[in-house]
């Protein structure tokens, strides 16, 4: 596995500029920040994880009453993203899947046209050989021939 692009720092900092800003924080948000200024959006999983974890630093800071209106709208937004993460996940896997099968597929028809290739080049030289020997037969046929015809006339 290829190390992640993006640092934990670059992300964090993405999502406080939009906690700051009194954006919602989403991972769609978070990711289209990261993709506009780094050219990268950043592993699903990881930028979900993040944004949970600073919701719980955030939940932890300001000490929070847990019967507040904004607790539930917030459950709820981390069930749907949630969601979304497990649903992202589940697509990136069968597009995981389906390029490997695709993979797999190409390799065996090369494998296949490499075998084919090596049986025509060797049907190639077998024929280069039969046509040399035959060359060789008419020649020899021909030069009996004359020895034939010198000696009977």
């Amino acid at each position: 596995m290829r190390p992640p692009i993006l640092s934990e720092q670059s992300i964090r900092a993405a999502i406080r500029e939009l906690s700051v800003a009194g954006e919602r924080v989403t991972g769609v948000a978070v990711r289209e920040l990261l993709a506009a200024r780094f050219g990268a959006r950043g592993g699903v999983a990881r930028i979900y994880r993040l944004i949970e974890e600073s919701r719980g630093e955030d939940r932890t800071g300001a000490g929070r009453r847990p019967g507040s209106a904004r607790s539930s709208d917030s459950d709820e937004s981390r069930e749907a993203a949630i969601e979304r993460a497990d649903l992202a996940e589940h697509r990136e896997r069968a597009h995981q899947e389906r390029w490997a099968r695709e993979t797999d597929a190409l390799r065996a028809q090369l494998a296949t046209a490499e075998q084919a290739a090596r049986e025509v080049e060797m049907a190639r030289r077998r024929v280069q050989e039969l046509t040399r020997a035959l060359g060789s037969a008419q020649l020899r046929i021909d030069q009996l021939e004359e020895r034939l015809q010198r000696e009977e006339g």
